[in-house]
């Protein structure tokens, strides 16, 4: 995808390679999410002096690999959205229900509903039941640990390929209002401790459109996203 002999030249390389997302029902692809995430994962990171020349290549099991000057780091993506959500936002961008709308709380447990159920409830556009107390952070958490924990099995089965070091992305699409990361990471903290996916992913980076939270088995830090547009 692109080489970066210095910091300087990797951002203006990462505005070139940078994609437009098109809506889910005008051709977005998995690849389009993945590189998009990629390039503000690489562009919100602090890299020092000493990691360039870098590169960045796109390939499959895991979905990246970054090459460093002193090290190799495979980095796998997944989007965490649910289901019925990621089929709600099909149908809208089609141009069904109003523009703006009620969201509503996703649960891991939600049974699938079929496209005329989704319809139905879109035409409808009800008020949800809303979230009460620490409902937001907790949903946030458990589903955050659920993505993670299909990413560490993934990444144990055969054909998939381990380097010096390994990431895992989540671009961050769960629903919710109003997000508290301070109350919401020490939930996941407790979850990722019993699901430990440390000896897999030496680093978890959560992506969405204004925090990139990044987690390791000490602990966690937040970056600033640079969305890496002219």
């Amino acid at each position: 995808m692109l080489v970066a002999d210095t910091f300087e030249q990797l951002h203006c390389r990462l505005r070139t390679v940078n994609v437009d997302v098109p809506e889910r029902s005008k051709g977005r692809t998995q690849d389009h999410v993945e590189i998009y995430s990629v390039v503000r994962l690489l562009g919100s990171l602090p890299f020092k002096l000493d990691d360039f020349p870098l590169a960045i290549e796109k390939r499959e099991r895991p979905d990246f690999l970054l090459t460093l000057a002193k090290s190799r780091i495979g980095i796998e993506h997944t989007e965490a959205i649910p289901e019925n959500t990621a089929k709600e936002a099909f149908l809208r961008s089609q141009g069904h229900g109003p523009d703006l709308h009620f969201t509503r709380p996703a649960s891991l447990t939600e049974a699938r509903k079929s496209r005329s159920a989704l319809m139905a409830e879109i035409e409808a556009d009800k008020p949800s039941p809303g979230w009460v107390g620490d409902s937001v952070e907790r949903s946030w958490a458990e589903a955050m640990a659920h993505f993670i924990g299909k990413k560490v099995e993934v990444a144990g089965r055969e054909g998939f390929t381990l380097f010096d070091e390994n990431w895992l992305l989540v671009y961050d699409n769960w629903p919710g209002a109003a997000l508290q990361h301070q109350k919401a990471v020490p939930i996941l903290l407790s979850h990722l401790h019993i699901k430990s996916p440390w000896s897999t992913f030496s680093r978890v980076f959560i992506l969405d459109e204004s925090v990139l939270l990044e987690l390791c088995q000490t602990g966690c830090s937040f970056h600033a996203v640079n969305h890496c547009v002219p």
